[in-house]
Protein backbone atom coordinates (compact mmCIF):
# COMPACT_ATOMS: atom_id res chain seq x y z
CA UNK A 1 0.00 0.00 0.00
CA UNK A 2 2.56 2.26 0.75
CA UNK A 3 4.69 1.78 -2.68
CA UNK A 4 1.59 3.15 -4.68
CA UNK A 5 0.88 6.57 -3.78
CA UNK A 6 5.14 7.23 -4.00
CA UNK A 7 5.35 5.52 -7.07
CA UNK A 8 2.15 7.66 -7.84
CA UNK A 9 3.93 10.81 -7.14
CA UNK A 10 7.07 10.05 -9.10
CA UNK A 11 4.73 9.47 -12.47
CA UNK A 12 2.56 12.62 -11.56
CA UNK A 13 6.06 14.83 -11.33
CA UNK A 14 7.12 13.09 -14.71
CA UNK A 15 3.86 13.91 -16.42
CA UNK A 16 4.20 17.37 -15.01
CA UNK A 17 7.54 18.43 -16.79
CA UNK A 18 7.01 19.07 -20.24
CA UNK A 19 3.96 21.29 -18.78
CA UNK A 20 6.04 23.01 -16.38
CA UNK A 21 9.19 23.49 -18.96
CA UNK A 22 6.64 25.01 -21.53
CA UNK A 23 4.90 27.13 -19.03
CA UNK A 24 8.73 28.16 -18.04
CA UNK A 25 9.43 28.78 -21.81
CA UNK A 26 6.12 31.23 -22.30
CA UNK A 27 7.35 33.03 -19.60
CA UNK A 28 10.76 34.09 -20.82
CA UNK A 29 9.15 34.61 -24.00
CA UNK A 30 6.98 36.67 -23.08
CA UNK A 31 9.68 38.62 -21.06
CA UNK A 32 11.60 39.23 -24.22
CA UNK A 33 8.49 40.09 -26.79
CA UNK A 34 7.90 42.95 -24.36
CA UNK A 35 11.19 44.94 -24.98
CA UNK A 36 10.82 45.22 -28.79
CA UNK A 37 7.37 45.97 -28.59
CA UNK A 38 7.78 48.60 -25.35
CA UNK A 39 7.78 51.65 -27.48
CA UNK A 40 4.21 50.60 -29.42
CA UNK A 41 3.06 49.81 -25.40
CA UNK A 42 4.52 52.85 -23.56
CA UNK A 43 1.70 55.39 -24.34
CA UNK A 44 -1.37 53.91 -24.51
CA UNK A 45 -1.13 50.38 -23.96
CA UNK A 46 0.99 50.63 -20.19
CA UNK A 47 -1.24 47.75 -18.91
CA UNK A 48 0.11 45.39 -21.50
CA UNK A 49 3.46 46.50 -20.98
CA UNK A 50 3.09 44.96 -17.20
CA UNK A 51 1.41 42.22 -18.39
CA UNK A 52 4.53 40.88 -20.48
CA UNK A 53 7.31 41.92 -18.61
CA UNK A 54 6.02 42.84 -14.54
CA UNK A 55 10.02 44.44 -13.70
CA UNK A 56 10.29 47.28 -11.40
CA UNK A 57 11.73 49.54 -13.96
CA UNK A 58 8.09 48.90 -15.69
CA UNK A 59 6.28 49.55 -12.36
CA UNK A 60 7.89 52.53 -12.49
CA UNK A 61 6.83 53.74 -15.42
CA UNK A 62 3.19 52.21 -14.79
CA UNK A 63 3.49 54.53 -11.77
CA UNK A 64 4.25 57.73 -13.39
CA UNK A 65 1.66 56.56 -16.29
CA UNK A 66 -1.16 56.51 -13.92
CA UNK A 67 -0.03 60.10 -12.81
CA UNK A 68 -0.31 61.34 -16.02
CA UNK A 69 -3.18 59.81 -16.30
CA UNK A 70 -2.09 57.61 -19.63
CA UNK A 71 -3.00 54.70 -17.28
CA UNK A 72 -5.51 52.95 -14.80
CA UNK A 73 -4.07 52.05 -11.33
CA UNK A 74 -6.32 48.47 -10.81
CA UNK A 75 -5.59 47.63 -14.41
CA UNK A 76 -2.24 47.89 -13.72
CA UNK A 77 -2.32 45.79 -10.69
CA UNK A 78 -4.45 42.71 -12.25
CA UNK A 79 -2.76 42.74 -15.25
CA UNK A 80 0.54 42.01 -13.38
CA UNK A 81 -0.72 39.47 -11.16
CA UNK A 82 -0.43 36.23 -13.40
CA UNK A 83 3.08 36.52 -14.06
CA UNK A 84 4.36 38.33 -11.20
CA UNK A 85 2.86 35.55 -8.85
CA UNK A 86 2.50 32.96 -11.39
CA UNK A 87 5.17 32.98 -13.49
CA UNK A 88 7.72 32.50 -10.09
CA UNK A 89 5.55 30.09 -8.54
CA UNK A 90 5.88 28.31 -11.69
CA UNK A 91 9.49 28.24 -11.41
CA UNK A 92 8.88 26.68 -7.39
CA UNK A 93 7.27 23.82 -9.50
CA UNK A 94 10.62 23.24 -11.82
CA UNK A 95 12.64 23.33 -9.01
CA UNK A 96 10.66 21.00 -7.32
CA UNK A 97 10.54 18.81 -10.17
CA UNK A 98 14.50 18.56 -10.95
CA UNK A 99 16.06 18.92 -7.57
CA UNK A 100 16.93 15.03 -7.91
CA UNK A 101 18.80 16.08 -10.88
CA UNK A 102 20.14 19.19 -9.80
CA UNK A 103 21.57 17.89 -7.01
CA UNK A 104 24.39 15.64 -9.44
CA UNK A 105 24.65 17.84 -12.81
CA UNK A 106 23.84 20.16 -15.02
CA UNK A 107 20.34 19.60 -16.73
CA UNK A 108 20.20 19.24 -20.55
CA UNK A 109 18.32 21.44 -22.78
CA UNK A 110 15.39 23.41 -22.58
CA UNK A 111 15.42 22.06 -18.45
CA UNK A 112 19.19 23.26 -18.40
CA UNK A 113 18.63 26.52 -19.44
CA UNK A 114 15.74 27.75 -17.42
CA UNK A 115 17.74 26.50 -14.66
CA UNK A 116 20.86 26.95 -14.81
CA UNK A 117 22.99 24.30 -12.04
CA UNK A 118 25.24 27.47 -11.41
CA UNK A 119 22.81 29.91 -10.16
CA UNK A 120 20.72 27.52 -8.42
CA UNK A 121 23.31 26.30 -6.58
CA UNK A 122 23.85 30.04 -5.49
CA UNK A 123 20.47 30.80 -4.38
CA UNK A 124 20.45 27.67 -2.75
CA UNK A 125 23.42 27.95 -0.61
CA UNK A 126 21.78 31.77 0.16
CA UNK A 127 18.40 29.92 1.17
CA UNK A 128 20.90 27.90 3.37
CA UNK A 129 22.00 30.90 5.03
CA UNK A 130 19.45 32.68 5.35
CA UNK A 131 16.29 31.01 5.39
CA UNK A 132 12.81 32.13 3.40
CA UNK A 133 12.81 35.37 4.61
CA UNK A 134 15.86 35.52 1.71
CA UNK A 135 12.65 35.02 -0.97
CA UNK A 136 10.98 38.30 0.65
CA UNK A 137 14.16 40.68 0.44
CA UNK A 138 15.10 39.26 -2.61
CA UNK A 139 11.93 40.99 -4.24
CA UNK A 140 12.29 44.24 -3.01
CA UNK A 141 16.02 44.12 -5.30
CA UNK A 142 17.23 44.17 -8.46
CA UNK A 143 17.17 39.89 -8.03
CA UNK A 144 15.97 36.80 -10.31
CA UNK A 145 13.32 35.92 -8.64
CA UNK A 146 12.82 33.07 -10.69
CA UNK A 147 15.84 31.73 -9.74
CA UNK A 148 15.38 32.07 -6.63
CA UNK A 149 11.76 30.29 -6.92
CA UNK A 150 13.70 27.35 -8.40
CA UNK A 151 15.80 27.12 -5.46
CA UNK A 152 13.16 27.16 -2.90
CA UNK A 153 11.70 24.34 -4.69
CA UNK A 154 15.05 22.04 -5.37
CA UNK A 155 16.04 22.75 -1.51
CA UNK A 156 12.65 21.81 0.10
CA UNK A 157 11.48 25.15 1.35
CA UNK A 158 7.53 23.95 2.01
CA UNK A 159 5.23 25.65 -0.44
CA UNK A 160 3.29 27.27 1.96
CA UNK A 161 6.47 29.21 3.51
CA UNK A 162 7.33 30.15 0.05
CA UNK A 163 4.11 31.58 -1.08
CA UNK A 164 3.79 33.57 1.56
CA UNK A 165 7.53 35.25 1.42
CA UNK A 166 7.13 35.49 -2.20
CA UNK A 167 3.54 37.28 -2.35
CA UNK A 168 4.25 39.72 0.51
CA UNK A 169 8.13 40.60 -0.93
CA UNK A 170 5.78 40.73 -4.66
CA UNK A 171 3.18 42.84 -3.61
CA UNK A 172 5.20 45.57 -1.54
CA UNK A 173 7.85 45.55 -4.33
CA UNK A 174 5.06 46.96 -6.63
CA UNK A 175 2.75 48.81 -4.48
CA UNK A 176 6.31 50.29 -3.25
CA UNK A 177 7.55 51.29 -7.20
CA UNK A 178 4.04 52.42 -8.49
CA UNK A 179 4.07 54.76 -5.80
CA UNK A 180 7.38 55.68 -6.30
CA UNK A 181 6.77 56.73 -10.30
CA UNK A 182 3.67 58.10 -9.32
CA UNK A 183 6.04 60.91 -7.34
CA UNK A 184 8.13 60.93 -9.91
CA UNK A 185 5.06 61.80 -11.96
CA UNK A 186 4.48 64.66 -9.49
CA UNK A 187 7.92 65.76 -9.65
CA UNK A 188 7.90 65.61 -13.52
CA UNK A 189 4.82 68.29 -13.29
CA UNK A 190 6.68 70.66 -10.61
CA UNK A 191 10.48 69.86 -11.06
CA UNK A 192 10.71 69.02 -14.62
CA UNK A 193 12.11 65.86 -16.16
CA UNK A 194 15.76 65.86 -14.74
CA UNK A 195 14.45 65.59 -10.95
CA UNK A 196 12.52 62.12 -12.42
CA UNK A 197 15.44 60.98 -14.35
CA UNK A 198 17.67 61.48 -11.24
CA UNK A 199 15.23 60.16 -8.95
CA UNK A 200 15.08 56.63 -11.19
CA UNK A 201 18.59 56.27 -11.77
CA UNK A 202 19.34 56.92 -7.64
CA UNK A 203 16.20 54.17 -6.87
CA UNK A 204 17.70 51.73 -9.70
CA UNK A 205 21.29 52.30 -7.89
CA UNK A 206 20.04 51.27 -4.54
CA UNK A 207 18.14 48.46 -6.02
CA UNK A 208 20.95 46.88 -7.37
CA UNK A 209 23.11 47.36 -4.38
CA UNK A 210 20.56 45.88 -2.23
CA UNK A 211 20.42 42.51 -4.54
CA UNK A 212 24.14 42.66 -4.95
CA UNK A 213 24.79 42.44 -1.40
CA UNK A 214 22.08 39.06 -1.47
CA UNK A 215 23.90 37.90 -3.98
CA UNK A 216 27.79 38.24 -1.74
CA UNK A 217 26.26 36.91 1.06
CA UNK A 218 25.49 33.58 -0.04
CA UNK A 219 28.46 33.34 -2.42
CA UNK A 220 30.41 31.53 -0.49
CA UNK A 221 27.94 28.57 0.75
CA UNK A 222 27.54 25.56 -0.66
CA UNK A 223 23.82 24.27 -1.22
CA UNK A 224 22.31 21.29 0.40
CA UNK A 225 19.37 20.08 -0.85
CA UNK A 226 16.54 18.02 1.50
CA UNK A 227 15.34 15.05 0.25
Amino acid sequence: MGIVPRTWHVQTRELDRPTLLAGGAVRAVLAIIAIPLAPALYEEHVAALVFLRPTKEVFLFAGFSVRQGDAWLPVIVLAALPILLGGVWLFYRLGRAYKDELSDADLPGLAGRLLPKKRIDQMCALLEEKGPRVVFLGRLAAFPSTLMAAAAGASGVRWRQFVVADTAGALLSMGALLGVGYALGDAYEEAGPWVTVVGALVLAALLFVLGRSLLRSGSGGTATRKA
